[in-house]
């Protein structure tokens, strides 16, 4: 079976799943999930169906946010050393949660931000989406997991899937100035 007839069978499964789901209220706990449930949920769905699509053994988390333990310094503000590190490392604010390393129908690859039900995007984030649409990639933001599963999927086929967060500008960068890099 190729790529695009199963992520069309999926996404067929998916969208019959969440209907059920929406219509016997059993989703009604994901409205107080955090960020992180939503991604763990998305990275359980998405390892369980590597069998039925390998391209989803490409599917990757990238650490730039999340709370990170803190520390008072000498002069008394908090810190985090991890996130110092992690700055000095390259870590860029507003970066993609997600990412797909797998050219789908002219798409170089698929960045994804996925927020909570009840979450919003930044202005980094938003930066960030811009940037990568402009170099090729399919990105955009997702609310919940069930959100990010049908992005996805969608990637997947021929037809680009439908964006869920648009710019108020269509030029590269304008009015999203991307953070610099290193410390804030």
């Amino acid at each position: 079976m190729s790529v695009t007839a199963a992520a069309q069978r999926l996404l067929q499964e998916a969208r019959s799943e969440d209907s059920r789901a929406a219509r016997l209220r059993t989703d009604l706990p994901e409205q107080t999930w955090d960020e992180e449930t939503h991604h763990i949920r998305l990275i359980d769905w998405a390892t369980a169906h590597i069998p039925d699509l390998p391209p989803l053994a490409l599917l990757f988390h990238v650490p730039n946010g999340g709370k990170r333990a803190q520390r008072i310094s000498r002069t008394g503000k908090r810190y985090s050393p991890e996130a110092a590190r992690l700055l000095r490392m390259g870590t860029r604010s507003g970066y993609p949660d997600l990412g797909l390393d797998h050219p789908a129908h002219g798409r170089a690859g698929l960045r994804l931000e996925l927020k909570s039900l009840t979450g919003e995007l930044h202005p980094n984030q938003r930066a960030w989406i811009v940037h990568l649409r402009h170099a090729g990639y399919h990105a955009d933001a997702a609310w919940g997991w069930r959100d990010a599963r049908q992005l996805l999927l969608e990637y997947f086929l021929p037809a680009p899937p439908a964006t869920r967060w648009t710019p108020r500008s269509r030029q590269p960068l304008d009015d999203h100035a991307l953070p610099p890099l290193g410390h804030k």
